[in-house]
C-alpha cells in the first residue's frame, strides 16, 4: 500500500469530541503522524475566526480549508477564496425567514444572521462565537459578496423551500448538507472535495498519498477523491456508503483509530481498548 503523506480530516462530528474539543489522543496521533514525515490539515465547514485554537494546538503549518471548501488558508492569511453575491438570493432568505429558518451569511468580516433566531444561539454556542445581525429591511447589504450561506432548522422544510425558489436563480450554486438540520450554499463547483484537489497540488501529493476523514454528506466528495476515504462511526449513512473504511469507533477516536491502521499499520483502537478491558 502506497504511504499516507497528508491526512485532511473534517473537524465537527469528525476530529473532534462531542464537546467540540480535542482529545489527548487525537493530538498524540496527529503529532506522532507528523513527527514521522506526515503533513496534516483540516476540512470544515467553519470561518477562519473560529478554527484558531484548533489550528494553534495541532500546530497546522500546511494550508487548510474553510467554508466547505470556497476557502483555502494557513495561519498566514486567506490564500484563495471564492464568493458570490447575495442580491439574487433575498427572497430564499426571505421565505425561509417566513418557514422559521435561520439564515447566516459566511464572509470576509465575520459571521451575520438575517435575523436573530433559536437557531442562530445554539449555533454561537456550538461554534463559540458571536453573529452579527442584518437589518432585513434596509438595501445596503444586497450588493454584498459571501462565502457561503448557511441554512438552519428542519431538513425537509428546507429544501423545499430551496426547491421552491430554484427558478428564479439566474446563477448556479453548489447545495450541500453538513449537518441533520444545516444546508449550506456555495459558490458553484466548489466543495470540499474540489479544494482537496488544489491542495494535493499545491502540496505535490498524489490522491494515493491522502487519507480523508469525515462524517457527514459535505464530506463526501472529499473521500472519494482521496486514496482512502474514511468514514468515522457516527457519520452519515450515505458517507458510511461511500467510504474505503468505517472506524469502529466514533469522533476522534475514530480518527485516531485511522491513523493508527493505515500510517502505522497498528490495530484499531477499540480493538486495543477490547483488549485492555480484558486483561485488567
Amino acid at each position: 500500500m502506497t504511504p499516507i503523506r497528508l491526512i485532511v480530516s473534517d473537524l465537527d462530528g469528525t476530529l473532534l469530541s462531542p464537546l467540540h474539543e480535542l482529545t489527548d489522543s487525537v493530538q498524540a496521533a496527529v503529532r506522532r503522524f507528523v513527527q514521522e514525515g506526515g503533513m496534516f490539515t483540516i476540512a470544515t465547514g467553519r470561518v477562519r475566526a473560529t478554527v484558531t485554537t484548533v489550528v494553534e494546538q495541532l500546530d497546522l503549518v500546511h494550508p487548510f480549508i474553510l467554508c466547505n471548501g470556497s476557502v483555502l488558508s494557513d495561519r498566514a492569511g486567506v490564500l484563495e477564496t471564492n464568493s458570490f453575491a447575495v442580491e439574487e438570493l433575498i427572497p430564499l432568505f426571505r421565505e425561509a425567514d417566513r418557514e422559521g429558518i435561520a439564515v447566516l451569511l459566511f464572509g470576509e468580516e465575520g459571521i451575520r444572521s438575517y435575523r436573530r433566531l433559536a437557531q442562530i444561539e445554539q449555533f454561537e454556542i456550538k461554534e463559540n462565537i458571536r453573529c452579527g445581525e442584518l437589518d432585513a429591511w434596509s438595501l445596503h447589504w444586497h450588493k454584498d459578496e459571501v462565502q457561503k450561506i448557511l441554512l438552519i432548522g428542519e431538513m425537509e422544510r428546507i429544501r423545499r423551500v430551496w426547491e421552491s425558489q430554484l427558478l428564479g436563480f439566474a446563477n448556479r450554486y453548489a447545495v450541500l448538507q453538513s449537518e441533520d438540520d444545516y444546508l449550506e450554499v456555495l459558490p458553484e463547483n466548489q466543495s470540499k472535495g474540489a479544494a482537496l484537489e488544489r491542495l494535493m497540488e499545491l502540496l505535490q501529493v498524489r490522491p494515493e498519498e491522502v487519507m480523508a476523514i469525515g462524517n457527514q454528506l459535505n464530506d463526501l466528495d472529499m473521500i472519494q477523491r482521496a486514496g482512502i476515504g474514511v468514514a468515522v462511526a457516527n457519520s452519515h449513512p450515505g458517507l458510511i456508503e461511500h467510504a474505503d473504511y468505517v472506524t469502529q469507533a466514533s469522533y476522534g477516536d475514530g480518527v485516531v483509530e485511522a491513523i493508527r491502521r493505515f500510517c502505522f499499520g497498528e490495530s484499531g483502537l477499540v480493538e486495543e481498548q477490547a483488549q485492555e478491558e480484558e486483561a485488567g
